[in-house]
Formats: C-alpha cells, sequence, structure tokens
C-alpha cells in the first residue's frame, strides 16, 4: 500500500439502482501518469471524484498515500471521518474539471490564493508569492490581475491548474479538462500537464485527446459500463488493443 500514490479495492458506486461502479481494482504509482478512456457513463468521471472523496464509495477500499479515503479502520470496522478531516486530506489532492469554476469577482491571483489562505490558513504574502510563481508555471504571469471574464478559455482553465498546484498537492486528478475548450486552446493546457508529468507529478486523467494520453501516459486504462475492460502501455494499447469492446471504441476516437 505504501508504494502505491493510489489503490482501489472492488470499489463499487451507485446511483439509486444504477451501479455506476462495478469493483474497480487499479494501482497508481507515484509520478505515474494513468489515462482513462472510455465512452460518456463508464464510470470515470465518478471514479475520480471518488479518489478525493467528493462521491462516497458504496463497497471496497480507496487509499491515497496508504491512508484510507474518507474513513479510518479500526480493527475489521470503517468509521467514517469528519468533514473537517475530509477536508484537510482532499486538500492534499488536487482536482481540475471540465468547467474551470472559477470565482467571477476575483482576478486570477485572487482566485489561486484563496484555498491556501481560507483552508490552510496560510500566511497571504507567502500565498500570493506561490499564486504568482503557480501562474508563472502555467504560463500566465501576464494575467495575474485579470478576471476570469478577460480571459480565454484554456487561459481559464490554466488559472485553475495553478489554483490546484498552489496547495502542493501529492496528486493531481484531471476530468477531461479539455473537453469544453475551443480546439485551438487545447494545446496550452495539454502542455502545461505535459510539464507536470516531466516535473514528477502523480497523475490520474480522464480524457479524450488520445494523443496526450500516447505521449505522455505511462498507463492507459479503457473502462466501460463501470468495470475495467482493459489495461496497458498506451502505445500497445492504442496500436494494438485486446478487447472487442476496446478496439470498437477506438476505431471511432482514433
Amino acid at each position: 500500500m505504501g508504494k502505491q500514490m493510489v489503490l482501489s479495492e472492488a470499489v463499487h458506486k451507485r446511483f439509486g439502482r444504477l451501479e455506476v461502479l462495478q469493483g474497480i481494482d487499479l494501482e497508481v504509482a507515484p509520478k505515474e501518469v494513468m489515462c482513462l478512456i472510455g465512452p460518456s457513463g463508464s464510470g470515470k468521471s465518478t471514479f475520480l471524484r471518488c479518489i478525493n472523496h467528493l462521491e462516497k464509495i458504496d463497497a471496497g477500499r480507496l487509499w491515497v498515500d496508504g491512508e484510507l479515503v474518507g474513513y479510518r479502520q479500526q480493527g475489521d470496522k470503517l468509521y467514517e471521518l469528519g468533514d473537517k478531516e475530509v477536508c484537510r486530506k482532499r486538500s492534499e489532492i488536487g482536482m481540475v474539471f471540465q468547467r474551470f469554476n472559477l470565482f467571477p469577482h476575483m482576478s486570477a491571483l485572487e482566485n489561486v490564493i484563496e484555498a491556501p489562505v481560507r483552508v490552510k490558513g496560510e500566511n497571504e504574502q507567502v500565498a500570493v508569492e506561490r499564486g504568482r510563481a503557480m501562474l508563472d508555471r502555467v504560463g500566465l504571469a501576464d494575467k495575474i490581475d485579470a478576471y476570469p471574464n478577460q480571459l480565454s478559455g484554456g487561459q481559464q482553465q490554466r488559472v485553475a491548474i495553478a489554483r490546484a498546484l498552489a496547495m502542493q498537492p501529492k496528486l493531481m486528478l484531471f476530468d477531461e479538462p479539455t473537453s469544453a475548450l475551443d480546439p485551438e486552446l487545447v494545446g496550452d493546457v495539454l502542455d502545461v500537464m505535459r510539464q507536470l508529468a516531466l516535473d514528477g507529478m502523480t497523475m490520474v486523467v480522464v480524457t479524450h485527446e488520445m494523443g496526450f494520453a500516447r505521449e505522455v501516459g505511462d498507463s492507459l486504462v479503457f473502462m466501460d459500463s463501470g468495470i475495467i475492460v482493459e489495461a496497458g502501455k498506451p502505445r500497445d494499447m492504442l496500436a494494438n488493443p485486446q478487447h472487442e469492446r476496446t478496439k470498437l471504441f477506438l476505431s471511432k476516437v482514433l
């Protein structure tokens, strides 16, 4: 367990009668970039949200960096953590959504420093220095005073990435971060993610960008109907998928 950044054992999640995750077994090593692909409704985004306890799992176990997600174990029993402890652990996991979710009344820098100051109680001057550094890291050093409505979609998504990085996470989760962007803006966001991977950030990425998965991913997981159908090295899987369902899906997206 201690060797894995993410360890999922037989994770189930249902919404009413619909079983969205049907026993997910998966491991993500430190510094690994895992890409999750599959049709809409296959459970990819739900699994991502389970990793940081935005969704509670119904069965199984999930660990991040050796600690159970959302629970503590005493003997054979699981006890749900309180909201404060869940928030503290969630602050160690960065998440970037399809939509940027920036505060419209705050500048780029204010958006980036909000969580470190409010959630972590950081000194504002320290947070501002790191916030500037994070915006520089995503190529937006000249946009620190700009408001979201003054930024393109790609720039807003890069602010969202800087905001997640400002919390100094041990793990980054990306939920289709380029799907809401105009095609010409996708490259800038993927470049930032590519650099994060080179810097050794552990990442789990739900994506439709097969080129990114092939070039940057260390592992590729194809999900459908709440199960893992096939997993392997991205180049091998994309070039020669073994499962008929994977072949059918890739034939439509490649």
